[in-house]
């Protein structure tokens, strides 16, 4: 019962987090557009996506005059995520995490390699679309790969730990 709850638990932490995230990116420009005291809010979370998204504003999506808070591949990735999350459960079960292949990922990233490397090339023109499609491409299959592992680790943590038999007790820390 534990474990089952464990698991449920953790699905559900996962999700408020992603749901979470999401929701900054779109919070920025809000606050931002709010002005005001909540400005600093709006600057406090770009700072924060700068981190990790170059945030160029011509490849990002806006909303009331201002840029989401990460560009557009990103943020496609960040809410296919999301989607990805909440299906998860209906194509797997929580409590029999299936791992996906590392192949599974690889395929994922192919449409964005590929989008970039042909636009560095100078073949092709990486459009905001094509960044919205190869970003959600990868992110819809990102969480049939985290999950598993992130519940599983959690499975592993709430089972039962095997008991020794009495007469190796003892002898475990030798």
């Amino acid at each position: 019962m534990i474990q089952r709850n464990g698991v449920i638990i953790a699905y559900g932490a996962a999700l408020a987090g992603t749901l979470l995230w999401c929701t900054m990116l779109v919070a920025a420009p809000f606050f931002t557009h709010t002005g005001g005291i909540w400005t600093g809010w709006g600057e406090t979370i770009y700072a924060g996506f700068h981190r990790i998204c170059h945030q160029i504003e011509g490849r990002s999506l806006h909303i009331w005059g201002y840029p989401f808070a990460a560009c557009a591949r990103c943020s496609a990735i960040y809410f296919a995520f999301l989607a990805g999350t909440l299906v998860y459960p209906f194509i797997r079960p929580l409590r029999t995490p299936q791992t996906t292949s590392r192949r599974t990922l690889l395929l994922a990233l192919l449409p964005m390699g590929v989008d970039v490397a042909l636009a560095v090339a100078g073949v092709h023109d990486s459009t905001t679309i094509s960044r919205l499609i190869t970003g959600a491409f990868f992110g819809l299959l990102l969480p049939f790969v985290v999950l598993p592992v992130y519940l599983g680790a959690v499975l592993e943590h709430f089972s039962p730990s095997p008991t020794l038999p009495h007469h190796m007790k003892g002898t475990a820390d030798a």
